[in-house]
């Protein structure tokens, strides 16, 4: 997944087949065992056919998604709900004033959650806080007057129409500046107003439905709530077809069109931008990048001729739909959008449960301070310690890959060095705390602490234009089961959620820790030299650093793995999409490479024998990067994820790099032929 600022990170996009045999239910709370769990591999599958299935195959016969889930596994989605279940204690503390004296900003975690927490008062107050607003939106008579609304949405989080926010400078990384970004759909991708395939037209049409019964759940007659869904789907369908694919803004040269003030001016004239940021309340902001142009001129036909009614409803339509989504509204919104996303998108049974939905707001609105006590109280230095010597272990992994590779030419292998030399590494939690003390948050007050909380990250983002960079920065709570590689800052981010069991276990065989946390060290290093991240030099500037020689092999080479991935199908007649998955596949593909490579070293210093399991070090080390991967998701999430998400099924993160190895090949003893050995190899890095 990417972050704000492009960073890729390593989530979890998810499909498995599932077995035969009477599945039993998921157990969440228990943590993975040590190393590498035996009594899940499948037997009766050759680990040279189809090693996912080997690896998991025992864990996908006995596993049942949980209702509320989309998909299940074992690494990520297991490991993120004994995390909740960690920081709910935390919060449920907090709330009732049983906070450690250490515990900063205590008082707004508690207020926060407990708002959230408070079904009743949700329920008492109804629509009056969200009928409120829209009595503002009243206001909207002429385009001055849209732009005074919307620029006051923005303020507060709601971005409709597009986005505003901070990113560095890609031309000169020592510089912040503000972007314009596209947005503004209610759908999770363009491609649903615009394609013209069967499920796409049929989720359009779910969608327009669910619009109308939401407008109708908020007071409108039947007639008037059709329309008001037709107003919205006009200006949503209008914005998509200006919006790049995502396989376009995987490109970091075209979103690059820093434009400055005066050329968003001249890009849509129709729109005030001084005002408007005067409204969002940044005034002096004049340095801007534009990520899609043809999104910002269509922002300003749409201003100038969609009439000021169905802009009304269309930033009725977002306030609604992000107070549902904050639970912030009564019961029925809440399961009418359930039902709509199960329907189309995820194929969940049951509504999660409200005290996950509060834990995942407070540490999103509130993560380092909420994380600040979850670190103290569930992240030991060992796993730091561990963490930060893989790191080191796996970038000389890199040092000796790039002294060996027969295709870079010793110029761009000077410059690749000089870039992995400056690789900046953060593992656990911040050097530096944030500081929340200008957030305000009331108890019983839920749409308005949701709202404040939005307002204060936007003022905070744009804060930053025209400051020094601050490199101290985190774009993930130390709490995430995730990591992520920022290419901007040329720097490697490995929170403290995702540094335990099954990715890090303290106790376990190490040939099984490089297999997990290891193989996820090396993916993000990987990010700084796939096809987006080597696009950027050793001080995170966006720039051709390349001989064109290498840069056409590196194409070559890149476009073998697009190739490889295209033909993989999760579903019958779906296929992944190769070059909108290629940055995440190419980080698969290294950081196993790299990590195996450590492994390796750091085996002849151990000389381990096999454990009690019976598997090589080697295999352990295969197996313990396959075995956290293990996941069934359900078929409509899985149509999803093929459309908007950069990374591959997790069948296919395994299969498809391993059998690209001939160290794989060589642990397992496959022969020619095999499935699990390609004919032709792909190798990157």
């Amino acid at each position: 997944m990417k972050n704000r600022l492009g960073a890729a990170a390593l989530c979890a996009a998810l499909l498995t087949a599932c077995r035969t045999g009477a599945p039993a239910p998921a157990k969440p709370a228990e943590a993975a065992p040590l190393g590498i769990d035996p009594s899940i591999v499948d037997r009766g599958v050759s680990p040279c056919d189809d090693f996912y299935a080997y690896a998991c195959g025992g864990w996908i016969a006995k596993t049942e998604i949980p209702a509320d889930k989309p998909s299940w596994s074992r690494g990520f989605f297991e490991l993120r709900e004994r995390n909740l279940k960690e920081l709910r204690a935390i919060a449920d503390d907090e709330a009732a004033g049983r906070a450690a004296p250490e515990d900063r900003f205590a008082d707004k975690v508690g207020a926060y959650y407990a708002s959230c927490m408070d079904e009743p008062a949700v329920e008492a107050h109804g629509l009056a806080e969200l009928k409120a607003e829209w009595a503002r939106l009243g206001a909207v008579k002429d385009p001055e007057s849209l732009l005074r609304e919307l620029a006051r949405l923005h303020r507060a989080g709601v971005f409709a129409a597009f986005q505003l926010g901070s990113q560095q400078d890609a031309r000169d990384a020592s510089q912040v500046i503000a972007v314009v970004s596209q947005g503004g759909l209610g759908l999770p991708d363009r491609d649903y107003y615009l394609s013209t395939d069967p499920r796409s037209q049929e989720i359009l049409k779910q969608y327009r439905a669910h619009v109308a019964r939401m407008f109708a759940l908020a007071g409108r007659a039947p007639t008037e709530a059709e329309k008001a869904a037709g107003e919205v789907l006009a200006l949503e369908t209008a914005l998509a077809g200006s919006h790049y694919t995502r396989t376009e803004l995987r490109d970091p040269k075209r979103v690059y069109n820093r434009v400055d003030l005066p050329g968003l001016e001249k890009l849509a004239p129709q729109v005030d931008w001084r005002r408007y940021l005067a409204g969002v309340g940044h005034p002096g902001v004049t340095a801007i990048n534009v990520t899609t142009p043809r999104n910002v001129e269509e922002v300003g036909r749409l201003v100038k001729q969609a009439s000021p009614a169905r802009w009304r409803t269309y930033l009725e339509w977002n306030l609604l739909a992000k107070a549902t989504g904050y639970r912030a509204l009564p019961k029925a919104f809440v399961d009418e959008r359930f039902a709509f996303s199960s329907a189309a998108f995820t194929g969940a049974k049951e509504l999660e449960a409200r005290w996950k939905r509060c834990v995942s707001l407070t540490d999103g609105a509130l993560g380092e301070a909420l994380g600040e006590a979850y670190v103290r109280r569930h992240f030991g230095p060992e796993g730091k310690a561990a963490t930060t010597r893989l790191v080191s272990e796996i970038e000389q992994s890199m040092g000796q890959d790039l002294a060996g590779l027969a295709w870079m030419d010793p110029p761009t292998r000077a410059q690749a060095n000089a870039k992995l030399g400056k690789v900046f590494n953060k593992v656990g939690y911040p050097d530096k705390w944030r500081d929340y003390a200008r957030l305000e948050v009331r108890r019983g007050r839920w749409l308005d602490n949701a709202l404040a909380a939005e307002a204060f990250e936007v003022n905070r983002e744009l804060d930053k234009v025209g400051k020094p960079l601050d490199r101290g920065e985190w774009y993930m709570s130390p709490p995430t089961v995730n990591a992520y590689y920022e290419p901007a800052l040329n720097e490697m981010v490995f929170p403290a959620g995702i540094l335990r069991p099954p990715f890090f276990t303290l106790g376990a065989p190490a040939a099984v820790n490089y297999g997990a946390i290891g193989v996820v060290v090396g993916h993000e290093l990987t990010h700084g030299f796939d096809d987006e991240g080597r696009r950027y030099d050793a001080e995170g500037n966006l720039r051709d650093w390349w001989s064109p020689t290498v840069d056409k092999e590196f194409d070559r080479r890149a476009e073998c793995v697009a190739k490889q991935y295209e033909a993989y199908e999760p579903l019958p007649g779906v296929h992944l999409n190769g070059h909108l998955t290629l940055g995440e596949n190419i980080a698969d593909l290294g950081g196993a490479k790299l990590s195996y490579a450590a492994h390796r070293r750091a085996l002849g210093q151990r000389g381990d024998a096999p454990d009690a399991s019976g598997f090589t070090p080697d295999q352990q080390f295969f197996l313990g990067f396959a075995q956290s991967w293990c996941q069934k998701s359900r078929d409509p999430y899985v149509r999803m994820l093929v459309t908007v998400d950069p990374h591959s099924p997790p069948r296919f993160r395994v299969n498809g790099p391993l059998s690209n190895l001939p160290e794989f090949q060589k642990a397992w003893s496959c022969p020619a032929g095999a499935k699990m050995v390609r004919a032709e190899r792909c190798e990157v890095w």
